[in-house]
C-alpha cells in the first residue's frame, strides 16, 4: 500500500511523498497566530534550574510574558523539547523564571522558544484539525492500496479500512510478462526448485485446485516455502544461473522483484547481494499477495556477487510463504509495479456495517485490485520525543489550511476557559479571513493508477 498527499504531481511512492515535520508545523503554525519568539540564551541560568537569560528579551517589559511558555529546542541536549510556564520575568536582565523548574542548569547558547499557548496545545489542536471536514476536503492522504485479490468468482470485496473515503477508483491488475528477454533469472515461475538454492526451510511445488482460488497466483504451479520456529529460511538464485554475469551488472541499477503470498507479518521479505552486500526489501504486510521490490546500484567493481533470494524467518511459531513469478531486470521497479492500466465501473457500500466495493464484472483470479482512496493526515501524536520527528503529508501551501483550522479550535478552546469572549471573537473573526485568503490546492482524484508528473 502506497500513499502520497493533495495535488497533482505526487508521486505514489512513500520515498516520493512531500511532508512537514512536527517541529515545523508548530513554527508554522505559530507564525500563523502571531504567536511565535525564538532565540539563544547569553548566559547560563541558575543552579536551581529555573531560570533562563537571555538580553534579547529585555525588549519586553516586566512580566509582560508571565504565563507564557518556554520550550528548550537545543538539538542533542537533554533539555530538548522541555516546555515550562513562565512565572516571573525581568526585562532589565532578560531573565525568564519557570516552575516546575528544568530538569537541569539551561547554559549560554541554548536555543528555545517562547508560546503564549502551550505548545502541547497546540500540537493537539494541529492533529484533531486534520480531522475537520474542512481540512480533509483539501488536505489528505491519497491511499493506493493494492491487497485484495480476485478469487475469480465474486465481484464485489471489503474496502481497506486504510481507505477513510471511497475508493474513487477501482483498478484491475494486467500482469507482467515473466518470460521475458530482459528478465535475467532461470525458472522465474516459481513451478520448479530447478535453479534455486533451498536453505534452513522446505520447499514444495503446489499446484491449482479448483478449492483454492488464491494459491498460485498466476499459474498453474507455485512455491511454497515453510521455515520452522526459530529458523530462517531462504530460497537463493546466484547469478550462475541468471542469463548474464557478475560483472555485467557491475555500475548498474537494478531492481529484483517477486509476488509473495504470506499471513506472517514479521519475517518474510526478499533481499538482492552484490559483492558490496544485501539490501532488503520491506517486510510482507501479511495481506495476502504482496509484490515485494528492492531496487540496488551494483556496486562499480562487482565482480563476483549476484544473488536474488526469497528469506523466510520461522519466528517463534513458524512461517510460510508461497511465491510465483520473480523478476530481475536493468532498471527501475516501475517496469513491474505499473500493472494497472484499466479503470472499472464501480458501486460502493460504506455504512455502519459493511464497507464494500462491487465491480461491474468479475475479474480474472489471481489478479490484484487496486483501489485507490483518501485518508487522514498522518496524526503528530502526543509523545514529545516524537511528535517533533513525526510528519504530516503537506505542502506549505495546503498547510495553511490545516492551520486555520487548527486556530479555530485552540480559540475555541480558550473561549471555554475564560470571560474575554470579545477578544476571543475577535481573533476567531481574524483567523476566518486568512482562511479566506487561502487558496486550496485546485486538485482533482487521479484517474490513472500512477501518477508520475504534474503534465499527466
Amino acid at each position: 500500500m502506497v500513499s502520497g498527499p493533495v495535488g497533482i504531481g505526487f508521486p505514489t511512492s512513500t520515498s516520493g511523498v512531500t511532508t512537514i515535520s512536527g517541529c515545523d508545523l508548530l513554527v508554522g503554525f505559530s507564525k500563523f497566530i502571531n504567536d511565535y519568539w525564538t532565540s539563544a540564551t547569553t548566559s547560563n541560568g541558575s543552579s536551581s534550574f529555573n531560570s533562563l537569560v537571555d538580553t534579547a528579551l529585555k525588549r519586553y517589559g516586566d512580566d509582560q510574558i508571565v504565563d507564557f511558555y518556554v520550550r528548550i529546542t537545543e538539538a542533542g541536549s537533554n533539555l530538548e523539547y522541555q516546555v515550562r510556564r513562565i512565572t516571573q520575568f525581568s526585562a532589565s536582565t532578560g531573565t525568564v523564571f519557570v516552575d516546575p523548574p528544568f530538569t537541569e542548569q539551561v547554559v549560554s547558547g541554548t536555543d528555545y522558544q517562547i508560546h503564549r499557548y502551550d505548545p502541547s496545545l497546540k500540537f493537539e489542536c494541529l492533529d484533531e484539525a486534520r480531522l475537520r471536514d474542512d481540512v480533509f476536503e483539501h488536505a489528505f492522504r491519497l491511499v493506493y492500496d493494492d491487497t485484495t485479490t480476485s478469487d475469480g468468482l465474486s465481484d464485489s470485496y471489503d474496502i481497506n479500512p486504510s481507505l477513510r473515503s471511497g475508493p474513487m477508483y477501482v483498478f484491475v491488475e494486467d500482469p507482467q510478462s515473466v518470460d521475458a528477454d530482459w528478465n535475467v533469472l532461470s525458472n522465474p515461475i516459481g513451478d520448479t526448485v530447478t535453479n534455486w538454492t533451498v536453505s534452513g526451510a522446505t520447499a514444495t511445488i503446489v499446484n491449482e485446485s479448483n478449492a483454492d482460488r488464491l494459491i498460485p497466483k498466476y499459474d498453474t504451479s507455485c512455491m511454497k516455502v515453510a521455515a520452522a520456529a526459530a529458523a530462517t529460511g531462504t530460497v537463493a538464485q546466484t547469478v550462475s544461473s541468471m542469463s548474464i554475469t557478475a560483472a555485467q551488472a557491475a555500475g548498474r541499477r537494478m531492481t529484483f522483484g517477486m509476488w509473495v503470498y504470506t499471513r506472517d507479518t514479521a519475517g518474510v521479505k526478499i533481499q538482492f547481494t552484490d559483492d558490496d552486500g544485501d539490501t532488503a526489501s520491506s517486510l510482507h504486510g501479511g495481506t495476502g499477495w504482496e509484490l515485494l521490490t528492492v531496487e540496488k546500484s551494483i556496486s562499480p567493481t562487482n565482480a563476483t556477487t549476484l544473488t536474488a533470494a526469497l528469506i523466510v524467518a520461522g519466528g517463534t511459531t513458524g512461517a510460510t510463504a508461497f511465491f510465483n513469478r520473480a523478476w530481475v531486470y536493468y532498471g527501475e521497479s516501475n517496469l513491474i509495479q505499473d500493472v494497472y492500466p484499466w479503470k472499472d465501473a464501480l458501486l460502493l457500500r460504506r455504512d455502519a456495517t459493511t464497507q464494500r466495493v462491487k465491480l461491474a464484472w468479475v475479474p480474472v483470479a489471481g489478479r490484484q485490485i487496486r483501489m485507490v482512496g483518501r485518508q487522514y493526515l498522518s496524526e503528530l501524536g502526543s509523545v514529545a520525543s516524537t511528535q517533533c520527528t513525526n510528519t504530516m503529508e503537506l505542502d506549505e501551501g495546503s498547510a495553511q489550511i490545516l492551520y486555520g483550522a487548527a486556530a479555530e479550535i485552540l480559540y475555541e478552546r480558550e473561549g471555554l476557559t475564560t470571560e474575554e469572549f470579545e477578544a476571543i471573537a475577535r481573533r476567531i473573526q481574524l483567523i476566518d479571513r486568512k482562511k479566506d485568503a487561502t487558496k486550496a490546492w485546485g486538485y482533482v482524484i487521479p484517474q490513472v493508477p500512477m501518477i508520475r508528473s504534474p503534465y499527466q
